[in-house]
């Protein structure tokens, strides 16, 4: 029998084995999470520290991301920075952005609720946390003794943080099941005998009520299934089983999509010479060796069991710096290349996209495909005018050929409006090969209604004019 035994690699392989391993670990971390990672770095190894940066708003050392003179966060470099310095007076008078309301947001009320309702500032801190486990339905999508872990504070603190949560409008917000979030809204309502029932029904009955089984639910509770039937209809007409749908409907306003509330990796800012990239929080994560740690090493004070420790240290906190400096540095170049490559695109609109894959793009940086995927899946970047985009949006072969639908939709006779196969000849005829049901799944993707629907919508407009 053969004995397999370990193989020893050369240090200088070695090293760079653990090198590559440490870069493909933060390679594909979107901004937040890798700032996350570096406060865990940075609490973890004490010969780490922040490179202290010039504030851009008030020129004071910054070694966090958040500049303690002016409140300045590395961020929030997407609330469009001006490319000059603001005059005084006009540093007085708030920007027009700023007088014009935001969009209903679920995930901001539930916060500011909370800053006004938590006295405590340790349960406070915690509930806040639990909101950005808050779902698009408005649910709880985390397990407590998790957070308490991750949190490191105690299972008792994080229920009342929940409890807080759950004490916030709407109600049923912060649930983690539909019979929680049903009771939560019960809790609520004013008190009648539909209530008391549907109080039952849902506490131990929802099952069956699921399935239809309501004379078995009234024949266990020892009520008429008359009842049932009406504390459903209760149930129907007062709860909801999503709360973000309440929140919205009172509010007004379409949910709020997963880009308008991300935070960009990258922001591409207009120029007289073009256009210049950015990395958002890249000074934020500009770490080095204390200075202090090499007097150390060379003193006499240390014993050999604290001076491998250090040592130990000193390695594992310059293989982070490198693998930090390599993410920004892939993300950077894949950013840059794109921007350049793009460049009607980003003047002239979505019609001038070229065609590009992650594969080409990979042979032009020299790297493997592999690595450009991960350096760019999942990660945002915010356009010159403001918006903020997933990075797919430069590989996007459709852009074009949506954009000419709706072009051509926006162009044609009312009366007389272009179906999907007409559509499709027009833009073969331009040199856009797609099928007819290519067009009607891009149509509908653009909300654009068929041209039976169109051709209803304008005989009704012309009638009531």
């Amino acid at each position: 029998m053969v004995e397999l035994r370990p193989v020893q690699l050369p240090a200088v392989e070695a090293r760079a084995l653990q090198t590559v391993l440490a870069v493909n670990a933060v390679l594909p971390l979107a901004v937040a999470e890798l700032l996350a990672r570096v406060e865990r770095e940075l609490e973890e190894n004490p010969v780490l520290e922040r490179v202290p940066t010039p504030c851009p708003q008030c020129g004071r050392p910054v070694e966090g991301v958040t500049c303690g003179v002016c409140g300045y966060s590395w961020l929030a470099p997407w609330r469009l920075r001006s490319e000059r310095r603001v005059a005084p007076a006009e540093e007085e008078r708030p920007p027009a952005v700023d007088r014009t309301p935001a969009p209903a947001n679920l995930l901001d009320s539930l916060e500011a609720q909370l800053r006004v309702n938590v006295r405590d500032p340790v349960v406070l801190r915690a509930a806040l946390h639990l909101v950005g486990y808050v779902d698009e339905r408005g649910y709880l999508d985390a397990d407590l003794p998790y957070v308490a872990a991750e949190l490191r504070l105690p299972p008792d603190t994080v229920e009342e943080a929940l409890r807080a949560l759950q004490s916030c409008e709407p109600a049923g917000v912060g649930a983690r099941d539909v019979r929680e979030c049903l009771q939560l809204q019960l809790e609520r309502a004013p008190d009648c005998p539909q209530r008391r029932l549907a109080q039952a029904l849902v506490a131990n009955h929802l099952d069956a009520l699921g399935r239809g089984q309501y004379g078995a639910a009234a024949a266990a509770l020892g009520v008429r299934v008359e009842e049932v039937y009406a504390a459903v209809r209760y149930i129907r007409r007062h709860l909801v089983a999503h709360p973000a749908d309440a929140f919205y409907a009172e509010h007004g306003g379409d949910r709020v999509r997963p880009e308008e509330l991300a935070i960009p990796d990258v922001a591409v800012y207009r120029t007289e010479d073009g256009y210049r990239v950015e990395l958002v929080a890249a000074a934020a994560t500009q770490l080095r060796i204390h200075p202090l740690v090499r007097q150390a090493l060379l003193s006499g004070g240390l014993t050999p069991e604290e001076r491998e420790r250090l040592r130990a240290q000193v390695r594992r906190g310059r293989l982070f710096v490198e693998a930090l400096r390599r993410r920004n540095a892939m993300l950077y170049r894949c950013a840059d290349y794109l921007v350049r490559y793009q460049r009607d695109f980003l003047d002239r609109g979505p019609a001038y996209l070229r065609p590009i894959t992650l594969s080409r793009l990979a042979e032009v940086l020299g790297v493997w495909e592999s690595t450009v995927s991960r350096a760019l899946a999942g990660k945002f970047v915010q356009m010159p005018d403001g918006r903020v985009v997933p990075f797919e949006v430069f590989f996007d072969a459709s852009l074009p050929v949506r954009e000419r639908i709706r072009e051509l939709v926006a162009s044609e006779d009312p009366s007389s409006p272009l179906t999907d196969e007409e559509l499709a000849a027009r833009l073969r005829a331009e040199g856009f090969g797609v099928a007819r049901r290519t067009v009607t799944k891009y149509r509908e993707l653009a909300g654009i209604p068929s041209a039976r629907a169109r051709r209803r919508a304008a005989a009704l407009s012309e009638a009531a004019v």
